[in-house]
């Protein structure tokens, strides 16, 4: 299997669980509130073009249009631990599209390596381990 069909896979995997997670309630904010999506782009101001996400939540207030969160997603299927410069590259497209209340999470299926551990934790991204 192509590396890009594995990382297909996991991604379609990831969204799957989170789909499912938002729908029984087990996601931390009310189904009602959430939408998901699966590379959808959003506006880097730097590029003057959109940056594709592996997978997105936008969170609402109920009776808003525009979104008060977003959750933005990196999936990592690697055999080795990610290492730091994958969440520093993951970290400066948050940056390019990011205002107020962006949360950046990165998703592996193997460990994280402490230099990217300690990124991670320095600039506020969440790990999890799937």
């Amino acid at each position: 299997m192509s590396s890009t069909a594995k990382g297909d896979r996991f991604e379609a995997q990831v969204f799957t669980a989170l789909k499912r997670m938002i729908s029984d309630g087990q996601f931390f904010s009310s189904p009602e509130c959430c939408k998901l999506f699966h590379r959808k782009g959003y506006y880097s101001k730097d590029r003057c073009t959109d940056i594709v996400f592996d997978i997105s939540i936008e969170i609402f207030i109920p009776g808003r249009t525009a979104y008060s969160l977003l959750v933005l997603i990196e999936c990592k299927d690697y055999g080795l631990p990610v290492p730091v410069n994958d969440a520093e590259e993951f970290f400066a497209k948050i940056e390019q599209i990011s205002g107020a209340g962006v949360k950046g999470l990165l998703v592996s299926t193997n460990a994280f390596a402490q230099g990217a551990f300690s990124y991670c934790k320095s600039k506020g991204i969440g790990l999890l381990r799937y």
